[in-house]
């Protein structure tokens, strides 16, 4: 199998990722991400646990649709079912958002 890689943007940043299993769950694939650790030895991204009012933050992949030039929320749940990249269409080489989301309290 080829290697997998996703361009990830955040905060006007694009960090090319290889993705060792592409058709792991979305959640587990942010987990990852948010542990990610560059030559550095820091993290890549930095992901505040709260925003600016103290609300909670998870953070989605986003995807932009080309019709429309929106970027829609690659949700990691759908009912019941975990759903990875390719339910949403997202193939190798594809640049991909971090969005933060707020958690309602």
């Amino acid at each position: 199998m080829e290697d997998f890689f996703l361009d990830i943007s955040y905060k006007n940043k694009v960090v090319r990722f290889k993705v060792v299993n592409p058709d792991a769950p979305l959640s587990t694939l942010i987990d990852n991400l948010r542990h990610s650790i560059g030559e550095d030895g820091r993290l890549i991204f930095d992901f505040p646990s709260i925003d600016q009012t103290g609300a909670p933050l998870d953070y989605f992949f986003g995807k932009e649709d080309p019709e429309v030039h929106e970027v829609r929320v690659l949700r990691p749940r759908i009912g019941r079912e975990d759903q990875k990249l390719s339910d949403y269409n997202v193939k190798n080489g594809d640049l991909v958002y971090l969005v933060p989301d707020p958690i309602p309290g």
